[in-house]
């Protein structure tokens, strides 16, 4: 179509032009019909997850949150409860992968990244664990357990000056809190 002409070289009318916007505006009703039965479907199997994770069926909880990421693989929370799920099964592999994603699709959530940083921690990888503590940072500057936790790995690895600022800032950070904090 060029210049308000078909490609058969007619020039659209008034009827073709309704029929046009009719069919555009069915097409974004099934469109939204298709997003709100996804919508559904993404929230069922989230609570469905969570009810899992809160009586520990872990193999149910992980397969309700896979279902999730199937539907929205942009859904930070799934990926952080599967990350979850993967750890209280002992399989830290899979979740340090989930929380990655889980970090990837929402890099301003504190929790996903103590959760991550936590569990480099305990598989002792503590380089991997500063990385993710530096990069918390860098999107959540003032949030104290980021840096007291930062602190921690500095400890375990012998860096005690590192170590003594990254408390030193938390502390400052929680006054500050506390000085800020309506009475």
């Amino acid at each position: 179509m060029k210049d308000g002409k078909t490609e058969a070289g007619h020039a659209l009318t008034p009827d073709d032009a309704e029929v046009s916007s009719s069919g555009l505006q069915k097409e974004l009703i099934q469109r939204g019909h298709v997003d709100i039965h996804t919508h559904q479907t993404v929230a069922k199997h989230l609570k469905q997850g969570a009810d899992a994770l809160k009586i520990r069926d872990y193999g149910k909880a992980i397969e309700e949150f896979q279902l999730v990421i199937q539907h929205n693989r942009e859904s930070a929370e799934a990926h952080f409860h599967l990350g979850l799920a993967h750890f209280m099964i002992g399989a830290y592999e899979k979740a340090i992968d989930a929380y990655k994603m889980a970090v990837a699709c929402e890099p301003s959530e504190a929790i996903v990244y103590l959760n991550l940083a936590a569990t480099y921690r305990l598989l002792k990888r503590y380089d991997e664990a500063i990385d993710v503590y530096t990069r918390a940072i860098r999107f959540i500057p003032n949030h104290p357990e980021l840096h007291s936790e930062l602190g921690k790995v500095y400890t375990f690895q012998g860096k005690r000056r590192e170590a003594v600022s990254a408390y030193k800032t938390a502390m400052r950070l929680k006054l500050q809190r506390v000085v800020n904090a309506p009475s």
